[in-house]
């Protein structure tokens, strides 16, 4: 339990949330989290279908280098999916 002082600071800092930022208020408010930008969607998608087709291309044409390329890809893809790349 918050003791009455740390409520009254709540208070305190929710009013000023919403005279400063609304917007950023109601979506605080709301619970729901924001949508990804369109950037980040159009990268992830994008390295997701290169990294697909090089390790495809490379397991047709029997190219290991291009196999070798698509795992860098894939690799690079994970990274990226699991930082915090463009949540900002």
């Amino acid at each position: 339990m918050l003791s009455h002082h740390d409520r009254q600071e709540l208070e305190k800092i929710e009013r000023w949330f919403e005279l400063t930022e609304p917007a950023l208020a109601a979506r605080l408010r709301s619970g729901r989290p924001a949508r990804p930008p369109l950037l980040r969607l159009t990268v992830l998608l994008g390295l997701d279908i290169t990294a697909g087709l090089l390790m495809l291309l490379g397991m047709v044409v029997n190219s290991p280098a291009v196999l070798l390329l698509g795992m860098i890809t894939v690799t690079t893809a994970v990274i990226v999916h699991l930082s915090r790349f463009g949540r900002g």
